[in-house]
């Protein structure tokens, strides 16, 4: 027999089609939605089916941009987030004082991981203001601020990993670093449910900033304090959730394989890389085709950087937003750029103050993904 909504606004429309029509809207217009009547909370809260057909349906109209703020104090540290569209109200504060940095996002759940010597990574899906801190790992890192974190999503297995790559020692044979990797399954069920994983096989470099997940791979570049020019093959590192594998991605061939000239970036679902090296404009290369790893140049913006500064200390390229617009953050202002007109325009002047560290943008698409899913 057919289920129905009954004793609603819905009147007898079956679930199936009401189900239809959620997944076609924005993620938080159904939070505000849901509260006008039991059955709409308990469909949009509870229905197993819901977040993954809205993820399938999600479209660009759902990014918005993300403020992460780092607050100091004489005795402690905090970051909150919160949407730069909106009131200075945060949508997430973290449980611990300290510093928070996003390591990555994956539908529309955000991996944290805190600064300093005591390492803590924090899972949220900040419009359900839900958070979860990860347990701790029993293997130690020598130094844990160079420490990467990962969250991903196992095909597969329908589950979401996170993995963490951390220092384990200094190999005095090799006169290299001994690297760690592990895995952590959210919400499995198995013998080894709360429990970090190892992985055998690891990177043979350090990792670099925060990764960038698409095709169910995610992505980071490696450190290029710690790497030779000569024996670089690859500046990209990635991580196969549904493997748990790691692997280099060959990329165009650049004038510069100092990672720092370097940055991935999210380009609605392909692999991006960013070319700071050339001086005079910044190039966006993008992975049209993953499996036979086809690169092409997407974007090229002119900058114009102030006298001897080189351009990856003046811009960061935050993400694709809008009408394909990418979103830039110069300093402590936000600008578009449009490659309709090639023109650049500020949206925003970030606020700052004595007692902030600079605060970091990023491209976020909600989603109804639950954590205790």
């Amino acid at each position: 027999m057919e289920e129905h909504v009954e004793g609603t606004m819905s009147g007898s429309i079956p679930t199936e089609l009401i189900l239809e029509i959620f997944a076609r809207i924005p993620t938080k217009w159904l939070f505000q939605i849901r509260c006008i009547c039991k059955q709409w909370y308990n469909l949009i809260d509870n229905d197993p089916c819901l977040p993954t057909m809205h993820l399938a349906q999600s479209t660009t109209s759902e990014e918005e941009a993300l403020i992460l703020t780092h607050w100091f104090h004489v005795k402690h540290r905090k970051s909150t987030l919160k949407f730069i569209t909106e009131s200075p109200n945060p949508i997430l504060e973290f449980p611990n004082t300290g510093r928070y940095d996003l390591e990555n996002s994956c539908h529309g759940l955000l991996c944290f991981s805190k600064c300093g010597k005591e390492e803590e990574a924090i899972l949220s899906n900040p419009l359900k203001r839900e958070l979860h801190i990860l347990p701790r790992s029993t293997a130690l890192s020598r130094w844990p601020q160079f420490t990467r974190y990962g969250l991903g999503f196992d095909s597969s297995s329908k589950m979401y990993k996170i993995v963490r790559i951390f220092f384990r020692d200094f190999d005095w044979t090799n006169l290299g670093y001994e690297l760690g990797a592990e895995v952590y399954t959210v919400g499995s069920t198995a013998a080894t449910a709360g429990q970090w994983r190892e992985i055998v096989r690891v990177p043979h470099y350090p990792l670099y900033r925060r990764g960038v997940y698409t095709n169910g791979i995610l992505h980071w570049l490696v450190n290029y304090e710690f790497t030779h020019d000569d024996d670089l093959k690859s500046m990209v590192v990635s991580f196969d959730f549904k493997k748990e594998e790691f692997n280099s991605i060959p990329h165009p061939e650049f004038s510069s394989k100092n990672s720092n000239c370097f940055e991935l970036v999210d380009l609605r679902g392909y692999l991006g890389m960013v070319d700071f090296s050339l001086g005079t404009h910044i190039e966006i290369w993008k992975l049209k085709d993953y499996e036979k790893k086809e690169w092409v140049r997407e974007y090229k913006i002119d900058i114009h950087p102030l006298d001897g500064m080189p351009i990856n200390q003046c811009i960061e390229v935050v993400g694709v937003i809008g009408e394909d617009e990418i979103l830039l953050k110069h300093f402590d202002m936000l600008v578009i750029y449009s490659s309709k007109t090639g023109g650049l325009r500020c949206i925003q002047t970030l606020s700052a103050g004595l007692d902030m560290d600079p605060p970091e943008v990023y491209v976020f698409r909600g989603s109804l993904v639950s954590l205790s899913l």
